[in-house]
């Protein structure tokens, strides 16, 4: 997840709600370091990385070299001494942009020359000659402590090539110093053939329902520590160095002490991660759940030089653990989240050194066995399934027993924070996971099964995320496929409920064999994305969950319910407090037309958002609902902020959402 300044969100929560904080019950605080919560035989979770919980200074191994060391008469210095001259006022580079290509240029030629180490050690030099410290005390601990990113950087640098735009994208994307690049054109004849038009004929429903679950960002923080400042500065907040630069607070004298419940700006705690399932029996018969979808994020939001191998995998064991056993046996069908990796986001094409391998020897292997490993433990998916996933990042399609295909993909591959996207840019599939999800519905159109896709980081909306060369491909994708072959598509990673509509093409977007996958037609919807709230609070939301009901034989969403947990009051809690928040279908039919038979589909809510830019009521109930009513939520009261959410909505690539705040969006 990306972050905004928490501590100015703190403030403003620390101002509403200060007064609780001498008015808590002493079982919110109570500093037993296990879970109170949960009893269904799932493991215990701790508090404080106390018990088995791997300790901040866990030293994770790193990848080998591949590039080959060529003789150079170049050294370490020179390399440095280019970089500080350009990074200097030199009359060469009169712009941040120039300074930024010619200093990565400069990386490049360092990579494909020199042995990794000096890499590393150049990067700690540079980061900390332009103070970029912003996620690490310092250059050390970010590329050779145990952040250990400097070998995954010197892979980067040595891969990228300016022909191919990725210097300039580099330079944008993640310095924020040169123009947004071009989104390409895509060649949809190299992927798929044209479409036909059964493709566009969507199956009635059968009157027949089935419910499904849908929970998002666990976040488990096995580190929170009950009593620390909650109402922190800087995240991540309820921890035992967290503090209040503005109050002079801190664990010993905390403005907010973090109830062991959860707050606001911190990772789940574990007796709030377990009640989630706990409060669910009080809303709905668990026994008619068919299935559940997770879609992603696991591990808490650490900073790199905090995150080792072994925290990620004692993350991932105890969470699959605890989901197992609270569902028993109801599948859940998981997706990777870009926290279910180290480092964070980090995912490697399986054809980087050149070969085109299978994925046996990806860097990142061991984190794909393992969690295909346990998915097929726990009988969700097959051995064949279970062994794509393992060879491929993750990456599996299943059948469930009510007979809808289920594609999962590994999404950090149009992550902004995969560095790994940033070689062969214009490339809209370096890694091939869309090539693996236009195999799964060619092979579901041709059987006429319906498909459901899950990922995690969402294709568009604001266009922070997703990168638009590959979000261009897969809208293509789903355009090629829905309505009649993909049913919906489910993402999390915002932390917030929100939606993302697809639409067909404007006959004006194929020039030749082309298509500008920014010019689309909102007179023709397609399909929707779903956005599932999280049970992590952090970044300001309450913690949430859904419930759908599905059509038994089309798999369109019939209905949705959302239940939330207000840890704004978590100090008054003597255990988490669930809540019925609302019913999709009863809140946004606001003139009741829409008929009770016809799912909750692309046309449905693209009726609401012309509701929308006419009715601002209904646009600040969105507004508030993306949060799962927290207190903190952003004011939405204009015409301007109406427009704006409303193109996030209708953007489902990353160039379509990159418009929105400068325009009107591709509309």
């Amino acid at each position: 997840m990306l972050f905004q300044n928490i501590a100015s969100l703190a403030l403003l929560q620390y101002a509403k709600h200060a007064a609780t904080a001498t008015n808590y019950t002493p079982q919110a605080l109570n500093p037993q370091l296990t879970n109170t919560i949960g009893d269904k035989g799932g493991p215990t979770l701790y508090y404080n990385g106390s018990g088995p919980v791997p300790p901040y200074n866990e030293t994770s191994p790193i990848p080998a070299p591949f590039t080959p060391l060529y003789p150079t008469n170049q050294t370490e210095n020179s390399f440095y001494n280019q970089i500080a001259a350009i990074v200097a006022n030199g009359s060469n580079y009169t712009t941040k942009c120039e300074k930024c290509l010619a200093s990565t240029n400069v990386f490049h030629e360092a990579a494909i020359s020199q042995p990794v180490s000096v890499i590393t050690d150049l990067l700690i030099r540079v980061w900390n000659l332009t103070d970029f410290a912003i996620y690490a005390v310092n250059g050390e601990s970010e590329f050779s402590g145990v952040g250990g990113l400097g070998p995954y950087w010197a892979q980067l640098f040595a891969k990228m090539n300016e022909s191919t735009g990725d210097y300039q994208a580099w330079c944008y994307y993640q310095w924020d110093t040169c123009t947004v690049p071009p989104t390409i054109e895509i060649d949809e004849s190299l992927y798929f053939s044209p479409k036909p038009p059964a493709a566009s004929i969507v199956p009635k429903p059968s009157g027949k329902t089935i419910n499904v679950l849908h929970l998002s960002d666990w976040h488990l923080d096995p580190r929170y520590d009950i009593g620390s400042e909650a109402n922190c500065s800087q995240y991540l907040c309820c921890r035992p160095y967290s503090t209040n630069t503005k109050l002079d607070t801190g664990v010993s004298n905390a403005s907010v002490p973090a109830s062991r419940f959860g707050y606001l700006y911190c990772d789940s705690p574990p007796d709030l991660a377990l009640s989630s399932f706990k409060s669910m029996p009080s809303f709905f018969n668990v026994d008619d759940i068919s299935f559940t979808i997770f879609t992603g994020d696991i591990v808490s939001h650490d900073n790199d030089d905090q995150l080792s191998r072994a925290y990620v995998e004692y993350e991932e064991t105890v969470t699959y653990e605890v989901f197992k056993a609270e569902m028993g046996d109801i599948p859940i069908y998981p997706t990777l989240g870009n926290h279910d990796s180290l480092p964070e986001a980090y995912n490697t094409p399986n054809n980087i050194d050149g070969k085109k391998t299978a994925g046996a020897n990806n860097i990142f292997s061991w984190n794909y066995d393992l969690l295909s490993s346990m998915w097929e433990r726990d009988g969700w998916i097959t051995a064949a399934e279970a062994n794509h996933a393992s060879t491929h990042y993750g990456a599996y399609a299943h059948t469930t027993a009510q007979g809808l295909r289920i594609i999962s993909i590994n999404t950090d591959f149009w992550y902004v924070d995969n560095v790994f996207n940033f070689f062969n840019f214009t490339n809209p599939d370096q890694s091939g996971i869309l090539k693996f999800l236009i195999k799964e519905l060619e092979a579901c159109e041709a059987k006429g099964q319906r498909a459901w896709i899950i990922g995690h980081v969402l294709s568009g909306y604001d266009g922070s995320n997703g990168l638009p060369n590959p979000t261009a491909l897969f809208y293509s994708i789903v355009a090629r496929f829905a309505p009649a072959t993909i049913a919906a598509i489910f993402f999390g990673h915002t932390h917030e409920d929100q939606l993302q509509i697809f639409y067909d093409y404007s006959a004006t977007s194929l020039n030749g064999t082309l298509r500008n996958t920014n010019d689309i037609d909102i007179s023709k919807p397609l399909t929707m994305g779903f956005i599932g709230p999280s049970i992590t609070p952090l970044t300001g939301n309450n913690a949430g969950y859904q419930r759908y009901q599905v059509d038994a034989e089309t798999f369109e969403i019939m209905g949705i319910q959302t239940y939330f947990a207000n840890v704004s009051e978590s100090l008054t809690w003597t255990s988490p407090v669930w809540q019925f928040e609302y019913d999709s279908r009863s809140t946004y039919n606001v003139n009741g037309t829409w008929p009770a038979t016809s799912p909750l589909n692309a046309t449905f809510w693209t009726d609401v958002t012309y509701s929308m830019l006419t009715n601002q009521s209904l646009v600040e109930r969105y507004n508030l609902l993306e949060t799962k009513s927290s207190v903190v939520t952003k004011n939405c009261s204009t015409a301007a902020c109406a427009k704006q959410k409303v193109c996030y909505i209708r953007s489902g690539s990353g160039g379509q959402g990159y418009a929105c705040p400068y325009g009107d969006g591709p509309f």
